[in-house]
């Protein structure tokens, strides 16, 4: 019982750990929003797209036809869908300080359309990308992060970058947005700048970009889309399809998984120890129903009678509560890495799992005392 008791308590606390952990990654704003939003992707493969501008005209003329669906709110494309697949690292460098040297370390994709209206990025200066933009090069957006870094505390709009994602390409920037996060929920936004799906050069051209759409039909929406892309580009299948709620759920899967089996496993240790210690206590009342009967009939009153058998209970609970806590502790430590927004050694997770298990405890210690209470003395003292 105090084995149970001690390993019920760790579990509880571990459990405990991981669902602070895991509401403080689903209150993390990434920058965008997840409900409602579907993506796909497909890569057509006709014979007219020959370059940059032909693969953006397609494009632009796909978002035209994707928009005009019912339910459809906005539509947009970007090289790289947050949450399923990484942006390019690249050096970048201003108008103002063209030398080399002084280029930052940042990342890049490409977009076009209504992606961050259709991704609820937030636009903090300028605009976004409109449809010229995606077939005429020279203009780009940048995050708000990037923004700091190349111009702090100045208005970046206006300004001209390059990168080596073209290199000596300039681009004049036409918007500041709100930073994300690429990856998870766990790290931090990356300076970040956003070319049109057009370049200078057709090597740039995007051949298979993930395609956003906004619309209460998230769910539901694929086979129309799907019977779309079957007309445009019959040879293309459409894959990576998700919804960005699922790739929310895709990354936080890790920690969910291991939340819910520390939980059953919380629940079954929980359980076990109360039975066992319920079992252990209704065992000794039975043993000592003599010893019972003959202070109750020499005028004990009931309640000491219950407060003995619960006392005797609590004695086995503090023990298994004392060793439980102790570990707990120490495997709080090797939690660290799979933890997020809460420390491991959350004082708040441990004194309510220490309380929990002690309510446990002294309910399953209370049932027996009480049966204790109701014995009758002559019963009791009875020879066979």
């Amino acid at each position: 019982v105090v084995a149970q008791t001690a390993l019920a308590l760790i579990l509880l606390s571990g459990s405990g750990l991981l669902i602070r952990s895991f509401q403080a990654l689903y209150s993390v704003d990434p920058g965008y929003e997840v409900a409602d939003v579907f993506t796909f992707q497909f890569a057509p493969e006709e014979a007219h797209l020959v370059d940059g501008p032909s693969w953006a005209a397609f494009h632009v003329q796909t978002m035209n036809r994707i928009r005009s669906m019912p339910g459809v709110e906005s539509v947009g494309i970007v090289e790289n869908v947050p949450l399923d697949e990484g942006v390019r690292g690249v050096r970048i460098r201003t108008g103002e300080n063209p030398d080399p040297s002084t280029s930052v370390l940042g990342s890049a994709t490409l977009a076009a359309g209504d992606y961050f209206d259709a991704m609820g990025i937030d636009i903090i200066a300028g605009r976004g990308f409109t449809d010229e933009d995606a077939v005429t090069p020279g203009n780009a957006v940048v995050s708000r992060a990037l923004a700091q870094t190349l111009w702090p505390g100045e208005d970046a709009v206006g300004r001209t970058i390059e990168s080596t994602v073209v290199p000596d390409a300039w681009h004049t920037v036409v918007g500041v947005v709100d930073d994300i996060l690429q990856y998870d929920m766990r790290g931090e936004p990356e300076p970040l700048v956003y070319y049109p799906i057009v370049f200078e050069v057709a090597e740039a051209a995007v051949t298979s970009p993930g395609y956003v759409v906004k619309t209460a039909r998230a769910e539901t929406i694929a086979p129309d889309i799907r019977a779309l892309v079957r007309e445009i580009a019959p040879s293309a299948p459409m894959y990576r399809t998700y919804t960005m709620q699922s790739l929310l759920d895709r990354v936080n899967a890790p920690l969910t998984f291991t939340m819910i089996a520390l939980v059953v496993a919380a629940g079954m240790s929980l359980m076990l120890g109360a039975i066992g210690l319920f079992g252990v206590l209704s065992y000794v009342v039975s043993q000592r129903s003599r010893e019972i009967g003959v202070r109750i009939a020499l005028g004990a009153p009931t309640v000491n009678v219950q407060r003995m058998v619960v006392a005797q209970g609590a004695k086995v609970v503090a023990v298994g509560v004392a060793i439980g806590l102790g570990g707990a502790l120490a495997a709080a430590g090797l939690m660290e890495g799979v933890l997020y927004g809460v420390r491991p050694l959350d004082p708040g997770t441990f004194a309510v799992a220490t309380l929990l298990m002690l309510g446990v405890g002294l309910l399953a210690s209370w049932l027996p005392a009480r049966r204790a209470a109701t014995i009758d003395p002559i019963v009791s003292m009875r020879v066979d």
